[in-house]
């Protein structure tokens, strides 16, 4: 199994982000939630999200068990900005 790309990595709680993972293996694809779990701009655990059936549970969390040093270090350059964008949502909601 291959990671092949994160996308719409956004912050939908205060120290919790989601990205959409596009996984690819033989000839199947599929995509996969990951939840990321966050201490200031450090990526402190990943979970698996939503997903079809196309790759099993066990066999998503291993990979993310395998890899997670390599997702943490893909991601910490998300963080930042999703931080900030979702600070400047938040201002925009509550601005009078």
């Amino acid at each position: 199994m291959q990671l092949i790309a994160i996308e719409n990595f956004r912050m939908v709680d205060r120290n919790k982000a989601a990205g959409a993972a596009r996984f690819h293996e033989g000839q199947t694809d599929a995509a996969v939630e990951l939840i990321f779990y966050l201490q200031s701009n450090y990526c402190v655990t990943i979970k698996v999200g939503r997903h079809d059936k196309t790759f099993s549970q066990e066999k998503l969390e291993e990979f993310v068990c395998e890899n997670r040093m390599q997702l943490k270090q893909m991601v910490a350059p998300m963080i930042p900005p999703a931080r900030a964008d979702a600070r400047k949502d938040w201002m925009e909601q509550y601005r009078e």
